[in-house]
């Protein structure tokens, strides 16, 4: 980056200088996901023209509070959008997450909506897998949830927008966390489940690795397939993350299903308690299905991603008795509806 003096023509700058920046370093923002009376604690730039070069000029350097008035010159000024750096992805994403309701509610894109619903939770379980046993992220990851219902009953629209969010790109815990949580109460609208029971198998979807953290990180993070003796520590996960989510406290009862039961087997040869049939929780159920789907369908270091409908055929056949057939068939069903 190279930066030189220069100050803007517009009366609300704080600190200012130009950043001549490619693309790649900078991102928008939407203007409406500001928070009045707050310092944002990160820098937020202007895009301007300057001897015909493109050119980010520091607005706010995020130390200082940003007042209503400076939202309204920019908008005199006809500006739609302001810009971040990157590397501040995280520190915006937790700046939205406290008044993402409110932003639901603005004149965006759905599209952005949907942007910003999944990456908040993206940057939440983030938090949550640096430090499990905060009950403080656990509340955050509810709060989550209760928005991201919000959004996804407010149109189909906001639904399919939800769904094209999903990542396949690389296999994060964050990610696939986000990804089974999204899918789980995309699909649970389909099945008609009721608002409150959304709430509830959400926080349990977004949580359903936390077991996790409590296993040796050479074996979660190994590059490759795990031998038995491994795999056999890895299947303490799920009992591990019912301690950590008991140990928390403040969680509904059926938050719990996902947690528990993410890993057991119709056919009853699942763990860790080996449930079969209607031994498992439709949550349960539910959660085997998204969860497995997720897993098939992203690049692993050792397993190539495979496509939605290969996924699907593999689910439906060679994994036969590891799914509740009804569900499987409806999940089907509600992903060829959610084409977009």
């Amino acid at each position: 980056i190279v930066t030189t003096n220069y100050y803007l023509n517009v009366r609300t700058a704080v600190i200012i200088n130009v950043m001549h920046n490619t693309t790649d370093d900078i991102i928008p923002i939407d203007m409406k996901t500001l928070r009045v009376d707050i310092i944002p604690e990160f820098s937020l730039f202007v895009k301007n023209w300057l001897d015909n070069k493109l050119c980010y000029v520091r607005y706010n350097t995020g130390n200082h509070v940003i007042r209503q008035y400076h939202i309204d010159v920019l908008r005199n000024n006809k500006v739609d959008y302001l810009y971040i750096l990157k590397n501040d992805q995280r520190k915006y994403f937790k700046y939205v997450e406290f008044v993402l309701q409110r932003v639901m509610k603005e004149d965006i894109a759905v599209k952005e909506k949907a942007y910003l619903v999944y990456n908040v939770a993206k940057n939440i379980m983030l938090d949550v897998l640096e430090d499990p046993y905060c009950n403080k992220n656990v509340k955050r990851s509810m709060n989550w949830v209760s928005g991201a219902v919000d959004f996804i009953m407010t149109s189909e629209e906001a639904s399919v927008a939800m769904l094209n969010m999903v990542s396949y790109d690389y296999y994060t815990y964050s990610t696939h966390s986000t990804n089974v949580s999204v899918l789980g109460l995309l699909f649970a609208k389909y099945l008609g489940i009721g608002i409150d029971d959304m709430h509830s198998m959400g926080t349990g979807f977004l949580l359903h690795d936390i077991g996790k953290t409590q296993i040796d990180s050479s074996i979660v993070k190994k590059n490759g397939r795990l031998s038995n003796e491994e795999f056999e520590v890895m299947e303490k996960h799920v009992e591990k993350g019912v301690s950590v989510v008991e140990q928390i406290g403040g969680i509904a009862d059926k938050s719990f299903y996902p947690i528990m039961q993410h890993h057991e087997r119709e056919d009853g040869g699942g763990y860790p308690y080996g449930l079969g049939g209607d031994e498992i929780h439709q949550f349960g159920k539910i959660a085997k299905i998204v969860d497995t789907y997720d897993a098939l369908t992203t690049p692993r270091p050792y397993s190539e991603a495979r496509t939605p409908f290969s996924a699907l055929t593999m689910m439906n056949s060679v994994m036969k008795g590891h799914f509740n057939l009804r569900y499987l068939k409806l999940f089907i069903q509600f992903l060829a509806s959610r084409k977009s």
